[in-house]
């Protein structure tokens, strides 16, 4: 595979795409404003070329693609700057914190013929995709409801909130598992250890078909839980992906 792929932000989360992609033969330089990150890479990887400066990326004609995994408040300005520069992207989620900044990345995509992906990693989790499989083949019956609770505590955020920073994993797997968008959305939530950054959401979502979902996330939960169960008129599924035993249960 050819070395043409650069990831940008290599801390919180950023490392573990760097390992990926390096696994896979496909990378090319890591870029961190932070020079003592790109240091201890290099250490690693010393075939990895490590830069500062996002610009220089982007004008390297040997880089075909940007991975994007800085703080969310950056993810639309650079992934729109990646695709002017003609650069295939993948941006971890959430795409933007305003619709119309999400809704202008996609056309500029189309516009340009390139790439844009989103990290929504839980579409590609064996146990979503074995749980499709079983709504798909009718063994839970005609779907009625789903319901999702994505707790922790911490890591706290300053930049987004709770839903943009935990819901985006659910939205997508019910929306993969329904194969269906919603007819109404509707999120409250609360503020509790920043103004105006909510630690604590529940979002409703109505579907055409009848089905309903709620998802619940939170900060501020003493214990680890990441739990969906989709309720069918045969049969009921829960996907416990903090489960040491059976991640899929079925019950009647």
């Amino acid at each position: 595979m050819e070395r043409n792929i650069a990831v940008v932000g290599v801390g919180y989360w950023g490392k573990n795409l760097v390992r990926d992609f390096y696994e896979l033969g496909a990378l090319h330089t890591i870029c961190d404003v932070n020079q003592e990150l790109g240091t201890q890479f290099k250490s690693q990887f010393s075939e990895i070329r490590s830069v500062e400066s996002f610009d220089r990326l982007l004008n390297d004609p040997a880089i075909k693609a940007v991975v994007i995994a800085t703080p969310a408040v950056h993810h639309y300005q650079m992934a729109k700057d990646a695709l002017l520069a003609k650069k295939h992207v993948f941006v971890e989620k959430p795409l933007a914190l305003k619709v119309d900044q999400g809704a202008e990345l996609v056309k500029l995509a189309e516009q340009q013929n390139l790439i844009l992906m989103v990290g929504h990693i839980l579409q590609y989790h064996p146990a979503l995709e074995k749980l499709k499989e079983l709504i798909d083949r009718g063994d839970l019956g005609k779907i009625q409801y789903i319901y999702s609770n994505r707790l922790n505590i911490g890591k706290i955020r300053f930049e987004e909130n709770i839903l943009w920073s935990f819901a985006p994993h659910d939205i997508s797997a019910i929306l993969f598992l329904l194969n269906e968008m919603p007819e109404t959305v509707c999120a409250t939530g609360g503020s509790y250890l920043q103004a105006k950054i909510p630690d604590v959401t529940l979002t409703t979502m109505d579907f055409k078909s009848g089905v309903k979902s709620h998802i619940f996330v939170s900060w501020l939960h003493p214990f680890k839980e990441q739990k969906l169960v989709v309720v069918g008129d045969k049969k009921m599924a829960v996907f416990d992906d903090m489960s040491k035993g059976e991640i899929i249960s079925l019950s009647s």
